[in-house]
């Protein structure tokens, strides 16, 4: 009897520490061997966590618990549908197939989790680590210590975004020890819901802060398990105060807010055109910036066009979800979120209640940020799930067996898939910066053997090609272009499109590409700035005089030396044609030095924010 209980509890501790580890690694994880060094090295290290755990999990517990709710149909469905609709328009996409088995592998490991081990302290341990996060973040934004970096309240992520999200999710696991028995662990907790929003809110992270005043709402007004009875006229007042805040942080960043406007616009239409089974896994990337070039062609007066800017992402998951895997994805949403209603009616608890508000946490961010670009997002959906629809019990012994070598094996080759997917990322910093040093003909044959794991990655495909226009490579790299607009497509990558066809000599191409450019980002000076290059290399001297003029009269929405150096020589043009002498200033390559491409960015010429590295 000892024996046994001795094994239920190493059992219990040894799930609680692989917990501890996957929400560690997704949280602090950073690298600077990746080309994005806050958000791959999280993804794979979820990778590598998954991987292990599911192995040690599959040989060292015999009592796994079979899922047989219902909420794995839609699941599995999703997966299946986006893998198989990816395979029959592109082939096999490793890394998209990597991602969906440790996503499938994540939940079950985590619903095997919620039983084994006692989820007041799997609650407790994410509550925990987020408090060190917030932390983290508050200490390097204050810059008390040297190596402090940061320029916006970010933690260990990119983003803001990435960081609000991860306390607003789990602002509400405090909560469920508001009601302990103990004193000194409901003034704790109190405290430390205080201070994960206070950390929101100074971050000015408006989608985290109304995520968190909705649920703070929610559960306060839920009197059962808050323990609050309020008055009719004070629950009116509270959503009436909540409501006002909340309108009143749109005037915070109103230009911010405005700017989303065509977004939604833009990717509206996206959705248009195929509306039942969208466009295809990761095609926002390569068909988005169309459709923004078109708005603005079709709106050239619009008062957003200044705001205008490259797009990685709607600002809205379900916009995103519509656009890409059409009303097929939505309608799997729709059917999850049923089932976890239901699941929830059918034996409602605290524990559960507190699940949902953090799911209500995740669905309000999703309205107006991109929170599921960060792997701890997925951890704490998954772990929410989880505890509304824990796994079925009482499964044989022979099932049971049967599921641990399924779990083994999965995990194994999630592991002999993932590494070398991390290996090749790594090696694509490591040449990206030799390049950046002069080195650029030596390396450039490592990019071909990248291929085999990148060649869907839009950005590596965009570096690669950027690196062949420097050697002056340019039928290879519009080769090489042929393959990246299929994943990846945006000013950037037609502004080098066109330089590639002006070196070539096609100059109708190229014209073409940089009106595209100008079209997609209309608050931008470099397309026109190069176009006007083009008409007055070509002796289209009048066309090149009326854009100079444009550039001159544009609005400068940052300014910078480079915009600077740009209206000067535009004036300088204007004044030769006009027969007033003026000297003659740099070349071309006087302006262009300033854009230097580097892995993961794209034209930073402007005070562009840098691109970001999608997940892995």
């Amino acid at each position: 009897m000892k024996e046994e209980t001795m094994k239920v509890i190493i059992n219990s501790l040894t799930a609680g520490i692989l917990f501890g580890i996957l929400c560690g690694v997704t949280l602090f994880v950073t690298s600077r061997h990746f080309v994005n060094q806050e958000v791959a090295p999280k993804w794979f290290g979820l990778i590598a966590g998954v991987g292990i755990a599911g192995i040690i999990m599959g040989i060292f517990h015999r009592s796994l618990h079979i899922p047989l709710k219902s909420v794995w149909i839609p699941l599995l469905l999703c997966c299946a549908l986006i893998v198989l609709k990816d395979y029959l328009v592109s082939g096999f996409n490793d890394q998209l197939m990597t991602q969906a088995i440790c996503l499938l592998l994540l939940f079950f490991l985590l619903q095997q989790m919620t039983v084994i081990f006692p989820v007041k302290y799997i609650l407790g341990i994410t509550v925990i680590l987020t408090v060190i996060l917030a932390c983290y973040g508050v200490w390097d934004y204050s810059g008390l210590h040297l190596s402090a970096r940061q320029v916006r309240l970010t933690g260990s992520f990119d983003n803001p975004a990435g960081f609000t999200a991860a306390l607003a999710c789990v602002l509400p696991c405090t909560f469920y020890f508001f009601r302990n028995t103990s004193r000194t662990v409901k003034c704790i907790a109190v405290l430390i819901a205080v201070l994960l929003f206070s950390v929101i809110v100074l971050s000015r992270a408006r989608a985290a802060i109304i995520a968190g005043l909705a649920v703070i709402a929610c559960y306060l007004l839920c009197g059962s398990y808050s323990g609050i009875k309020w008055k009719n006229w004070t629950k009116i007042l509270l959503v009436c105060i909540v409501t006002a805040s909340m309108t009143g942080l749109y005037f915070l960043k109103r230009d911010s807010a405005d700017g989303r406007i065509p977004v939604w616009q833009s990717t509206w239409e996206m959705i248009r055109d195929k509306p039942l089974t969208g466009h295809g896994h990761g095609t926002f990337n390569a068909k988005y910036m169309f459709y923004q070039a078109e708005y603005f062609e079709t709106h050239p007066d619009s008062k957003y066009a200044d705001l205008a800017d490259n797009v990685l992402h709607p600002f809205n998951e379900y916009l995103l979800v519509w656009a890409e895997h059409g009303m097929i994805g939505m309608a799997c949403i729709a059917f999850l979120c049923f089932l976890l209603i239901r699941c929830y009616i059918r034996e409602p608890s605290q524990i559960r209640f507190i699940a949902l508000l953090s799911l209500l946490s995740l669905a309000v961010l999703s309205c107006f940020s991109y929170p599921f670009k960060y792997p701890f997002t997925w951890v704490i959906a998954f772990l929410n799930i989880a505890l509304i629809c824990p796994p079925g019990k009482g499964s044989s012994r022979r099932t049971v067996n049967v599921a641990r070598t399924g779990l083994v094996l999965t995990a194994i080759a999630l592991l002999l898939v993932g590494v070398p997917l991390m290996k090749a990322e790594i090696r694509w910093n490591t040449i990206a910066k030799q390049s950046l040093a002069g080195r650029t003909g030596e390396v450039l044959p490592e990019y071909d053997k990248l291929y085999k794991y990148l060649g869907k990655n839009g950005l590596f495909l965009y570096n690669h090609a950027a690196e062949l226009h420097e050697v002056r490579e340019y039928a290879k790299s519009l080769s090489v272009f042929e393959q990246c607009v299929r994943y990846y497509n945006d000013m950037d990558v037609q502004m080098l499109l066109a330089d590639n066809y002006r070196e070539s000599g096609r100059y109708d191409e190229a014209e073409k590409h940089y009106k595209l450019a100008a079209s997609m980002c209309l608050g931008r000076f470099m397309p026109l700035y190069q176009l006007t290059e083009l008409y007055t290399a070509t002796e289209r001297t009048d066309e090149a005089r009326t854009l100079a003029q444009q550039i001159v009269n544009k609005k400068v929405k940052i300014p910078s030396a480079t915009v600077h150096a740009i209206k000067q020589k535009m004036q300088e043009l204007i004044d030769r044609e006009e027969g007033i002498n003026v000297p003659a200033s740099g070349s071309r390559m006087d302006v262009e030095s300033f854009n230097k491409t580097q892995p993961g960015q794209g034209n930073l010429l402007e005070n562009e924010t840098p691109k970001e590295l999608l997940p892995p």
